[in-house]
């Protein structure tokens, strides 16, 4: 399952955290108008001409540092709400998205000591105190490097499941790599909970195995006992870190889980049976942004039609899948890309609608 980044609903709530004192109402009101309709381009220009009115302003510093975080631009993110808490410490919405952006780009040491700050002011605030200790349990984990990998795990028991872990990993980063046509350039971080830290830290639906939000992380009850599961799970983990390592951004939700579920290996054919079963298409359109919204029902259905769509474009382009993927990452619509590395959107649309016939 691939983490997507933090929702338009999360974002306007944290713009709309408690008044600053001093803050610019109405440009504030007209960035989170446009960051309500999912145009963050325009909330960045509404809170940039702010500022060049009110520099000061620390609420516009926290709005342009959503709309950028929204836009993909995390390091221009952070120096917004850096600024935000110069101005003023006791912002703890902007605290609580920095830290946040600074955990997710694996700095577990700094968005430690943001959120340590952040509850001098906001001692009562039980859902970063939450946060805070999850981060210093991963901080705690013993680390060991393997190749392209780097595997976090606590205590004798996960260090013999790291163990298998590597040669698993080891495995299926060459194949995946083939299949893409490239392999990621930074180390791909591991990490190993028990199911209860998994649930606590990532907030993922009951029935997701792994998850990758930057990291790979990975609940570990019984994972022994169920090798084939577990092997599955790290593999297609593993798959979304390295599609996100050719395209960190722009890569619509169902194409990140179909290529992932792809080289599992997923037994397509039987996807495609259950697809076929279920007789529903949903528009692709409706899965761009995650499945963690659907129960497990609705989220077979997406997976099986991801793959299915996966595969016709893996047949279609093989190793120039890559060029697309690059193509989305810099901010060109699906439909744009795909007819760039040739293949009309139409015609793929259409190959895919007959599948479910």
């Amino acid at each position: 399952m691939m983490l997507q980044r933090i929702s338009i609903g999360l974002a306007v709530c944290l713009a709309l955290a408690a008044p600053v004192a001093g803050q610019s109402v109405a440009p504030l009101e007209a960035g989170v108008l446009a960051l309500q309709a999912g145009d963050s381009e325009k909330a960045a220009s509404i809170f940039a001409d702010a500022l060049r009115q009110n520099p000061r302003d620390p609420s516009l510093h926290m709005g342009s540092g959503v709309a950028a975080h929204m836009r993909g631009r995390d390091e221009e993110a952070r120096k917004f709400l850096k600024r935000a808490l110069e101005l003023e410490p006791r912002y703890t919405a902007a605290s609580s998205l920095l830290g946040e952006i600074v955990y997710e780009q694996g700095d577990v040491d700094l968005a430690i000591q943001i959120y340590e700050q952040a509850l001098k002011y906001a001692r009562t605030n039980m859902t970063m105190a939450s946060r805070l200790k999850a981060w210093r349990d991963d901080a705690a984990k013993e680390r060991r490097v393997d190749g392209p990998f780097s595997i976090a795990f606590d205590g004798p028991a996960e260090a013999r499941l790291a163990t298998h872990a590597s040669a698993v990993l080891d495995a299926a980063y060459w194949r995946i790599g083939k299949g893409l046509g490239a392999y990621p350039s930074q180390p791909v971080e591991v990490i190993f909970y028990t199911l209860k830290q998994f649930r606590d830290i990532t907030g993922a639906p009951e029935w997701a195995g792994g998850l990758f939000d930057t990291r790979i992380r990975i609940p570990v009850q019984g994972a022994l006992a169920t090798p084939r599961s577990f092997d599955r799970v790290l593999t297609h983990e593993l798959a979304h870190a390295m599609i996100a390592g050719v395209a960190g951004h722009g890569v619509p939700a169902w194409l990140h889980e179909g290529l992932a579920t792809y080289f599992e290996p997923a037994n397509v054919p039987l996807a495609e049976q259950r697809w076929r079963a279920s007789r529903t298409l949903i528009p692709l359109d409706a899965l761009q942004a995650g499945f963690g919204r659907f129960d497990g029902h609705d989220a077979q259905i997406a997976y099986d039609e991801s793959v299915v769509a996966a595969s016709i474009l893996m047949a279609r382009l093989g190793t120039n899948l890559v060029l697309l993927l690059q193509d989305l990452d810099r901010g060109n619509e699906f439909s744009v890309a795909l007819t760039r590395v040739g293949f009309k959107y139409a015609d793929f649309e259409g190959e895919l609608k007959r599948r479910l016939k």
